[in-house]
């Protein structure tokens, strides 16, 4: 079951408490029984474990929010090399697929081109659209 960070914090704290509560014991010289103390460390390492556990998600979390950033901000600079002309997204003097970058920003190539009569013909490789162009090689 999936701790989020503040469920860990909560549980730290906790933890803290137990250490707490046993150091007062050993300061007021209060006898503790060896199933008291058992029960204290038992508790103390099962709420440990998952702290630990919460930290290990939020930080597998984390790493991927930051993979999901560095994509977007990678596709957005992609995206702003573009330029815009006869109904597609031109990078390089190559087309790209409008439809792809426009419904889920990916940036797809088109193939081709394959010369006609009508100038040249582009094909998304996903989609299998054509897209014809002026003669340009």
């Amino acid at each position: 079951m999936p701790i989020d960070i503040a469920a860990g914090l909560a549980l730290s704290k906790n933890a803290l408490d137990i250490v707490v509560a046993v150091r007062k014991a050993i300061r007021e010289k209060k006898k503790l029984t060896d199933e008291e103390m058992r029960d204290y460390l038992e508790t103390l390492q099962d709420k440990l474990v998952d702290v630990r556990t919460a930290l290990l998600e939020a930080d597998e979390e984390n790493r991927a929010l930051k993979g999901a950033l560095a994509e977007a901000r990678r596709m957005a600079d992609f995206g702003a090399e573009f330029t815009k002309g006869e109904g597609l997204y031109w990078r390089d003097n190559f087309p790209y697929c409008p439809t792809c970058w426009d419904t889920e920003r990916k940036p797809v190539r088109l193939g081709g081109p394959v010369h006609s009569g009508f100038g040249e013909v582009w094909q998304c490789p996903v989609h299998k659209v054509h897209h014809v162009t002026k003669q340009r090689h």
